[in-house]
């Protein structure tokens, strides 16, 4: 029988550069000594701690990973899902977007290695996880396009 999870978050991070305004979303690559998809190319993940809300989870990780603040966190109406063959579960994650100031340079943690502001569509063709190219365009669709983003902020 296949388990099913939900205990891992997905953050999209975007910033707006100060000279072209352009939205930019924020791409890490996985470190090669990481046993699970190792030079991959992603948007920032983490598994959910003992008493951690999802969404203090995905603010936790977003600083742990990079170092940046958000300013405005949304929850994205998606939720991501993947299979791990290894622990024979299916895994259903809620997928959260940031609104971070621009930086040029920014401390990645040592999960990753490089890290790239990218376009929508670049961050798309860069990342090959279905769930992250969904997560992105969901977030540009329902939050940074839309007039009726409000409906989807989290504050406390």
């Amino acid at each position: 029988m296949i388990n099913f999870e939900a205990n891992t978050i997905q953050v999209h991070i975007v910033c707006e550069h100060p000279s072209t305004g352009q939205m930019l979303f924020l791409a890490l690559k996985r470190n090669l000594s990481n046993p699970v998809y190792p030079g991959l190319w992603q948007a920032v993940t983490g598994t959910i701690e003992s008493g951690e809300t999802a969404v203090e989870c995905a603010l936790r990780e977003v600083e742990e990973e990079t170092g940046l603040k958000p300013k405005e966190i949304w929850t994205i109406p998606f939720v991501g899902t993947f299979f791990d063959p290894y622990l024979n579960s299916i895994n259903a994650i809620p997928v959260f977007g940031v609104l971070v100031d621009y930086q040029e340079k920014i401390n990645i943690s040592a999960e990753h290695t490089e890290f790239a502001w990218l376009t929508l569509e670049e961050f798309i063709e860069r990342v090959p996880l279905p769930s992250h190219k969904l997560g992105a365009q969901y977030f540009w669709d329902y939050i940074l396009r839309s007039p009726r983003r409000d409906m989807f902020k989290y504050s406390k």
